[in-house]
């Protein structure tokens, strides 16, 4: 009872620390950062960062999802396990922070940059390390189930740091511009990752001595790692091939724009992330032991707790989209990201709403089914954007991610019920399903504009969950 307190303790510190981050986020990306640059410039830095999320995910070679399947493995020596794990994941980090930091610029002709902005493709090097130390510090401490401190650093830190340099900016942008931003940025993203990273190595303390750095980790979890990579092709994949492939299509300013639309549907994320992260461990454990009613239980209910607090969140945006659009400095320019919005909500709403469903097949004995899944998948959602970006432009690829959640989504949620029986729907999720339309109808017909239909609006979406809060609470507790 106690360890299942304490999971829950740290999902919701965690989901609280995620949305305190967005919520944050939401003053720098709606209000600061456009105050004081160009859309091109929002688009590098969007760029930058979502392609350092998908290559830190790559290139880590699926070392942290290894140590998450098997660090409850009783076949393996944990210490052993630990130290070899954390001398893999070093000897990556140092290889490719200086190879991409090296050939980073060369990358600038594929991807939109212009000769003069291509040095800030050094600093690449930076966010990818950056991204792969959270990474491993998450992994790390989520086997002790104590995630709170690198969430932090990672949701809170982050936007703090970028916060004091965009007001540094903001009152000396005579001495500095977006350049020298973007490069300060990246020091202090690494050096937040690296201080999770020295968080997470000391919650498990490994006996790391040097000859770990090169020490083989086994025949399974090297099967393992390497197929976890088609796994991240999947989940990382359809959140950032979308703006690789529009800075290829198009240009920086398309990307700035869709930014816009995308940090609003990554407030999703932000909640069904730490769950995810936290009960990783657990799906393993209850895999390794073979406790099917622990792993139907975690697979509904993080789909019903997902459906019912992301509905409020979805119904609060789409209705009120314009208003907020018009709180953004110089907002006109960014209005062609306004249906994309919407076409993103209903993407991450839709991925949230199968629960946890890609943490169950990476951990499960079947977790090779990913690798088909993730050839598939990558294709499919290639073929989309060449299809519909050149044709459609920024909500080319809202459609395309739309497509693509539907069947990743679809295919897993076929293949875990076909191997073990479990789904993640039951008949409360039809109820929730029908209370959010029904809901989301009510606000949108509010006769106010502005202001005035947000609050009525948000009165609305509070009042129901008030309203539901014994159903939603047996929901919950099930």
């Amino acid at each position: 009872m106690g360890t299942m307190n304490n999971a829950k303790k740290q999902i919701s510190s965690g989901a609280v620390i995620n949305l305190a981050g967005i919520l944050l986020g939401a003053v720098l990306n709606l209000w600061l950062l456009p105050k004081l640059f160009s859309t091109e410039e929002l688009g590098m830095y969007r760029w930058m960062e979502r392609s350092a999320v998908l290559l830190s995910n790559i290139l880590l070679f699926g070392v942290h999802r290894s140590f998450t399947k098997f660090h409850s493995d009783p076949s393996k020596d944990k210490k052993t396990f630990e130290s070899v794990v954390v001398g893999r994941s070093t000897l990556l980090m140092i290889i490719i922070g200086i190879l991409v930091f090296l050939f980073g610029p060369l990358l600038a002709p594929y991807f939109n940059f212009k000769p003069k902005d291509a040095h800030l493709l050094r600093y690449l090097s930076f966010f990818i390390v950056s991204g792969m130390a959270f990474l491993m510090a998450v992994a790390a401490a989520a086997t002790t189930k104590k995630i709170t401190i690198p969430v932090f650093l990672k949701n809170m830190g982050m936007r703090f740091a970028m916060a004091a340099l965009a007001v540094v900016l903001f009152f000396n942008s005579d001495l500095f511009e977006f350049s020298h931003w973007l490069i300060a940025y990246a020091w202090a993203s690494l050096t937040l990752g690296i201080a999770a990273l020295f968080y997470g190595w000391n919650r498990i303390k490994p006996a790391f001595r040097l000859k770990h750095l090169w020490a083989p980790m086994g025949k399974d979890v090297n099967r393992f790692a390497w197929i976890s990579v088609f796994s991240v092709l999947i989940e990382i994949g359809i959140n950032t091939l979308d703006v690789q492939m529009l800075s290829m299509l198009t240009d920086m300013n398309s990307v700035g724009i869709y930014g816009m639309a995308f940090f609003m549907g990554s407030v999703i994320d932000g909640i069904r992330r730490p769950i995810n992260q936290m009960l990783a461990p657990q799906i393993s454990t209850s895999w390794n032991n073979n406790n099917m009613g622990a792993l139907r239980k975690m697979y509904q209910k993080t789909s019903s707790a997902q459906m019912v607090v992301n509905a409020a969140y979805v119904i609060l945006v789409v209705v009120n989209v314009e208003w907020i659009f018009s709180l953004i400095p110089d907002g006109e320019r960014f209005y062609p990201a306004i249906p994309v919005v919407v076409w993103t909500l209903a993407r991450k709403y839709i991925n949230a709403a199968f629960g946890s469903n890609g943490e169950i097949i990476a951990n499960s004995p079947f977790y090779q089914l990913n690798m088909q899944i993730g050839s598939i998948m990558l294709v499919i959602n290639v073929l989309l954007n060449l299809l519909f970006i050149p044709r459609y432009g920024i909500i080319g690829v809202a459609y395309s991610g739309l497509i693509a959640v539907i069947f990743v989504n679809t295919m897993r949620a076929a293949m875990i019920y076909r191997k073990s029986g479990l789904q993640p729907f039951t008949k409360e999720s039809l109820v929730i399903l029908m209370g959010s339309v029904a809901v989301g109808a009510l606000c949108y017909k509010v006769p106010f504009d502005g202001l005035m239909k947000f609050l009525v609006s948000g009165a609305i979406v509070v009042a129901a969950l008030l309203v539901n809060r014994k159903f939603i609470k047996n929901l919950l507790l099930r």
